[in-house]
């Protein structure tokens, strides 16, 4: 398939979503015809409910593509982990003619936490080396301070040597390096190879004019020096996110060809099956009220609860049970118990946790907790006494967030606060 030919929504995964649309249509006029007549057996209410769901949200499928032709050339591209939400929002302030309000609803997305989780912890299965991981956590806390100058510069670095790794020692950024994938939307030619195309530009005098784009080769080589400033730096730690996307789909690329050649038509029973999930996850989430509970609490803990999860978490760790305590860590990578448990005994090996006590509780969402922690623990040579903030979230096993309703649902620790204590940040 020829990217440069075709739309994010000829993606096969998308094309055989897309290539139902017009039997879809004809369904949902036969069954409101019938609903109207009032010929009205279950099934066929239940296909008009279905197939309406579908139809409203066929618009998501474009939104990729519509992103990109609005967004790319100013340095914002669609990829995986980007909110659909955000990018549909922004797409309709744009074709409005409202590009500023657009900007801003796309950098409100670049909130430290969603930089964790997509640019840093989900980066971590590729990293070869730990470095790498403690300098986007700098770059992390430099873009909060909004120290924009420093940041930008680490974020490129990092970008540079994570990609070199996945492609085999040779750089992102250099001319001709195909970072095509299939059946992605980071891989395809209009997202991240478009926008490193777009920032690899030569630059050959210095300037201190305000820059609108991470130009790699200008900044790096001190040519460029007016990119200190939010959007550039969001736009750096989106390339990040692309990457990762990227070297995550990478994985399972020659996989997903073969299911490609393989696969069966998607029958109406399974496109059923997705709307109801779909909306059962939209009703939970459109109910949910935010939860509070502070210390002391209630024994024993309800197990359905996440301070039971993040309890079992800490004690393990107090115990140096390192199985159990992957059991309740975060695993997007879905790597085996035994690997996350040598990965988790290697990054406390410098911090044992003396004592916990779980101080508050708060359930923002149907699937998210912070919860604060008094911890005392010994630190190479040094003792830490403090109040930690920590995340929670509710997933599935294949790493989605869970709805309250879902019986599968795990509530896992970002492994993050290993970190914290172990520096004593209780930010």
């Amino acid at each position: 398939m020829d990217d440069k030919k075709n739309g994010i929504v000829d993606n096969p995964s998308v094309a055989s979503i897309s290539s139902m649309m017009p039997l879809m249509k004809f369904m949902n006029n036969i069954c409101g015809l019938l609903v109207k007549f009032k010929i009205r057996p279950k099934s066929v209410v239940s296909w008009k409910k279905q197939t309406d769901e579908l139809l409203n949200q066929a618009e998501i499928l474009t939104i990729p593509d519509r992103f990109n032709a609005a967004f790319s050339n100013d340095g914002w591209i669609s990829t995986e982990s980007f909110s659909l939400d955000v990018m549909k929002r922004s797409v309709e302030l744009a074709e409005s003619g409202k590009k500023e309000a657009a900007e801003i609803e796309i950098l409100e997305w670049f909130t430290e936490d969603t930089i964790n989780h997509f640019a840093i912890t989900r980066s971590n299965k590729h990293q070869k080396v730990h470095g790498r991981y403690e300098q986007l956590h700098e770059a992390l806390k430099l873009f909060v301070e909004e120290r924009y100058m420093a940041a930008v510069p680490l974020i490129l670095i990092a970008c540079d040597g994570f990609a070199s790794e996945v492609l085999g020692d040779k750089s992102p950024f250099d001319k001709g390096v195909d970072l095509s994938c299939f059946d992605t939307i980071s891989g395809h030619a209009t997202s991240l190879p478009a926008l490193i195309k777009k920032i690899t530009k030569s630059v050959g005098t210095s300037s201190d004019e305000e820059m609108t784009l991470p130009l790699r080769h200008g900044i790096l080589h001190g040519r460029s020096l007016g990119y200190a400033n939010k959007a550039v730096c969001a736009k750096a730690w989106l390339l990040m996110i692309a990457l990762v996307d990227w070297a995550r789909a990478k994985e399972n690329e020659e996989k997903r060809k073969e299911d490609y050649l393989e696969e069966k038509n998607i029958t109406f029973k399974d496109l059923g099956r997705q709307i109801l999930k779909t909306q059962k996850m939209r009703v939970a989430i459109d109910e949910w009220q935010p939860i509070e509970r502070v210390a002391p609490f209630d024994k024993p803990i309800d197990q359905s609860l996440p301070e039971f999860a993040l309890e079992e978490f800490l004690s393990s760790w107090q115990n140096k049970n390192y199985g159990k305590m992957a059991g309740r860590a975060m695993n997007s990578d879905n790597k085996t118990t035994k690997k996350l448990a040598g990965e988790l005994r290697r990054d406390t090996e410098f911090v044992e946790l003396t004592s916990f006590e779980i101080l508050s509780v708060k359930q923002s969402t149907v699937s998210r907790t912070d919860v604060r922690v008094n911890a005392k623990a010994k630190a190479l040579s040094e003792e830490v006494d403090g109040d930690f903030n920590m995340l929670m979230f509710k997933l599935l096993p294949d790493g989605s967030p869970s709805a309250f309703n879902e019986t599968e649902g795990k509530w896992r620790v970002q492994q993050n606060c290993i970190f914290k204590i172990m520096h004593g940040r209780n930010d």
